[in-house]
């Protein structure tokens, strides 16, 4: 009888034998079974990635892993990811796990070392990433501190703003403070990439290693490798990023998202792709940018943003600042939805807005929120020119739009 693995959790996977004698000593024909679910999307993607850089995680260093071992191996798994659940942590803190500790962490946060239905540990391959592959959403963290995940290692930091820096060699130093972390020297087929998390309610500032500078907005990932290699710089974008790109002839910028491929060489642009919105955009400030989206390129002047929602896509001219503003605390606005408005504030200040059931609005607004203010005083303002009304409780904001 056929598993039917659709709803399978990556503890559900851990628990099936079939699946971990698959990934231990994989067959060709193991190999296509796995290969045609995924490809078929009868198997969650996110899901099967977390089981699968456990397994490995554990299995460093080592050849194979004794099937009597199994049990008492979850437990432990189990055991050390309760515990960190319930610690507390304040201020800079940078963990370090060792063995089978370490897989708690990762199953949160990949370090993206490992490469999916290829292994570029051989030299024939070219070790590009398909980050679309990885599909991020359920490991977006929407809460809590503000965290860097390198490798083994992860780094929280406190309150509402960070300023993260890397120099040329992958040293890394936030708000000024030196992190003690061993810079991975890879070679050509092993190139290590760390993931910066901002929680809805915080923002950060990120100086890469080659000198460019990103503006990460609230609810944002951003995967990146401490140092570029010599023949590319790549980055992994889930949420909302004001870039300004160090201009390098012989190494092109590329900025991937769930759908969209933006390739630069030294230029300013946003991009806004947060997986659980509908639209998409890009838009510069100077420069130029092309934009990919299903095998079809454009290219934007500044002053231009492209708009893609589903498969559709579209240019128009618009003021660049209206889009960039956020990177200054204020939210600019023009004829913009007031569920827009509303979600961007909720991201902003980390809390929930809950919308009537009916069907939108259609109330356009156009106006400046200084995002330093109190959200109450923001939507009191607000409701005076959107027609709603709303009410608070528990950190919930619920509206009421006047009909």
């Amino acid at each position: 009888m056929k598993i039917d693995y659709t709803n399978y959790n990556d503890i559900d996977l851990l628990d099936d034998d079939f699946f971990i004698e698959s990934m231990i000593s994989p067959t060709r024909e193991s190999e296509l079974f796995w290969t045609e679910l995924i490809d078929r999307k009868k198997i969650d993607i996110n899901e099967f990635i977390s089981a699968n850089m456990l397994l490995k995680s554990i299995r460093q260093n080592r050849h194979e892993l004794a099937w009597e071992r199994k049990e008492q191996l979850w437990k432990r798994i189990d055991t050390t990811r309760n515990s960190l659940k319930n610690k507390r942590k304040k201020g800079v803190r940078l963990y370090k796990y060792l063995s089978v500790a370490a897989c708690s962490a990762i199953v949160i946060g990949l370090s993206l070392t490992f490469l999916f239905k290829k292994d570029h540990s051989s030299p024939e391959n070219n070790h590009e990433i398909d980050y679309t592959q990885f599909q991020l959403g359920h490991q977006q963290q929407t809460q809590g501190e503000i965290r860097i995940v390198t490798g083994d290692r992860q780094v929280e930091i406190d309150g509402e703003d960070a300023e993260i820096k890397y120099d040329s060699a992958g040293s890394l130093t936030v708000n000024n403070e030196a992190v003690d972390q061993e810079v991975s020297h890879t070679s050509a087929t092993e190139l290590s990439y760390n993931q910066l998390h901002v929680p809805y309610g915080k923002r950060a500032s990120l100086t890469l290693a080659d000198g460019t500078s990103l503006w990460v907005n609230a609810g944002t990932t951003v995967i990146y490798p401490a140092v570029f290699p010599d023949h590319k710089r790549e980055i992994y974008v889930d949420g909302e990023i004001y870039a300004e790109v160090k201009r390098d002839e012989n190494r092109p910028f590329l900025v991937k998202t769930d759908k969209l491929e933006i390739y630069v060489l030294g230029t300013s642009f946003n991009v806004s792709a947060y997986k659980e919105d509908s639209q998409r955009r890009v838009v510069l400030v100077n420069g130029l940018v092309d934009v990919m989206l299903n095998g079809e390129n454009t290219r934007l002047s500044p002053n231009q943003m492209y708009t893609c929602i589903g498969k559709e896509s579209s240019v128009e001219t618009v003021d660049a600042e209206i889009y960039t503003s956020w990177r200054d605390g204020i939210y600019i606005f023009r004829n913009e939805p007031i569920e827009n408005i509303l979600l961007q504030l909720s991201r902003y200040y980390n809390v929930t807005m809950i919308f009537p059931q009916q069907q939108p609005s259609g109330i356009l607004c156009s106006g400046k929120l200084e995002l330093k203010d109190n959200i109450s005083h923001l939507l009191n303002n607000l409701s005076q020119i959107a027609s709603f009304n709303f009410g608070v409780k528990d950190n919930e904001y619920r509206i009421q739009f006047n009909q």
